[in-house]
């Protein structure tokens, strides 16, 4: 399919990859975006190979900025004994492509820089849609102008506006149980510290895991910055609470001083350095109908259907996905409708499947000492399906990164593995089985009244 003239609604990391993707095939793209400009914001952003791979292939530059490439993932308890490391160093020459560690915010100028060099492209800053027409297709902006196009795109984020039409159904954002502290810290006290100094010269994206929250770190921009996203239950969580109808709120480091009070040295020594940083609520939602209006010229893509918890590091590499395989839908059919229920088809299983599995390692990630714990941790040493970390079997390892969006897979190829365990019932702490610990209890106690 040739020449189309394309509306993207959002200009964030889905609608950006979206419109290079298009563009790169000839489509005339128009991307709308509510913010007036792109600010320095953000924490870093892990790009797998599934991801960094397809941005290459449209023109996306990633010697352009300062960066990391991933040694893999290394799995921690909470004490900090060493439990498993999943090396990444043949990341590159099996699935083609490196795995980055980058600052949000570098990583959106790298994708702006692409779309202002690609003719194509004409991204709009300030615009916000006030109405869509979905059989035209076409939008109203709040200025009252009208624009028309063969297709749109809803690249909106989780608090879409047109989720539900294009569903069929209602479908709201659910908590997950937890929320998620965003920090980034100066990597100089780090590397003063002979004892933490390998943590930004060997960038692992180390896991530290624990009773009812785990960590996640690794280095940013070169050495300069540490990037470490805190994963904590609302039952354990020291700080205010994330309002019902807030998404994000302030805190401050005492609340993760007092909460990992009794972690390992390295753990307590990051919160030690935080500031005022942000805390998220995380949110996802079940699996939608459809991700295409019945229209046939209206689609939604990224976070906008499929929002998942930062447990995968896939949330931005799966719009990416979407975006690939968008392009190559419309590459292998000649009639829009049918171009758009192959979109939907090909990305909602592979999709929903990434997100299940984020609620999976939020189960095995979070678990008390005792007899399921010693058993995640024997089960993590063995490449098989019922290990809990889905990089340690290397069939779903293959599955995530190498799998090539940018071509029409047959049904045999859409295939996905089976899910792993989770841990045994009255073990997991979100079926509310777990009550009255000693942990609950004293953060309990740490809280601010309000």
């Amino acid at each position: 399919m040739k020449n189309l003239n394309v509306l993207i609604v959002g200009g964030g990391i889905g609608g950006l990859q979206s419109a290079l993707a298009l563009a790169a095939d000839g489509h005339k793209v128009t991307v709308l975006e509510t913010a007036k400009e792109f600010l320095e914001v953000g924490a870093g952003i892990r790009v797998p190979p599934n991801s960094s791979r397809l941005s290459r292939s449209w023109g996306v530059d990633f010697s352009n900025v300062k960066k990391e490439i991933s040694l893999g993932n290394r799995f921690v308890d909470y004490k900090g004994n060493i439990l498993l490391d999943c090396s990444f160093d043949d990341v590159e020459t099996r699935y083609g492509a490196p795995y980055y560690f980058l600052h949000r915010a570098d990583l959106i100028t790298l994708l702006v820089d692409a779309t202002n060099k690609n003719e194509n492209i004409n991204l709009i800053m300030d615009c916000t849609v006030d109405e869509y027409d979905f059989e035209a297709p076409a939008v109203k902006l709040s200025t009252g102008a009208r624009l028309s196009a063969d297709l749109v795109i809803c690249a909106d984020g989780i608090k879409s506006a047109v989720r539900n039409i294009v569903n069929g159904a209602p479908i709201e954002p659910q908590d997950t149980g937890d929320v998620a502290y965003r920090i980034l810290v100066p990597a100089k006290p780090l590397l003063d510290d002979p004892t933490m100094r390998h943590y930004v010269t060997e960038p692992w994206a180390v896991h530290w895991m624990g009773p009812e929250a785990h960590a996640v770190g690794y280095p940013l921009r070169g050495g300069e910055l540490y990037n470490i996203i805190i994963d904590i239950t609302h039952a354990t969580d020291v700080g205010r609470p994330v309002g019902q109808d807030e998404w994000r709120s302030q805190a401050d480091n005492s609340e993760l001083v007092k909460r990992f009070v009794d972690w390992c040295e390295p753990v307590r020594k990051i919160c030690g350095l935080t500031g005022t940083y942000l805390k998220w609520r995380l949110a996802d939602f079940d699996q939608l109908q459809r991700w295409v209006h019945p229209s046939g010229k209206v689609a939604v893509l990224g976070d906008a259907c499929h929002p998942m918890m930062p447990y995968m590091a896939q949330g931005a590499a799966q719009a990416t996905e979407d975006a690939a395989t968008l392009q190559a839908a419309l590459r292998a059919h000649s009639n829009l409708p049918e171009a758009l229920q192959a979109y939907e088809r090909q990305r909602l299983p592979r999709a929903a499947y990434v997100a299940k599995n984020t609620r999976v390692l939020q189960e095995w990630l979070h678990l008390y000492d005792g007899p399921e714990r010693d058993r995640r941790d024997e089960l993590m040493r063995h490449d098989n399906q019922d290990n809990p970390m889905f990089w340690a079997c290397s069939e779903r390892r293959d599955w995530l990164f190498g799998h090539d969006a940018q071509r029409m897979l047959t049904e045999d190829e859409l295939q996905i593995p089976a899910l792993p365990p989770m841990p045994a019932d009255e073990a997991r702490v979100y079926l509310g089985n777990i009550k009255d610990t000693e942990l609950r209890n004293r953060t309990k106690t740490l809280r601010p009244h309000l």
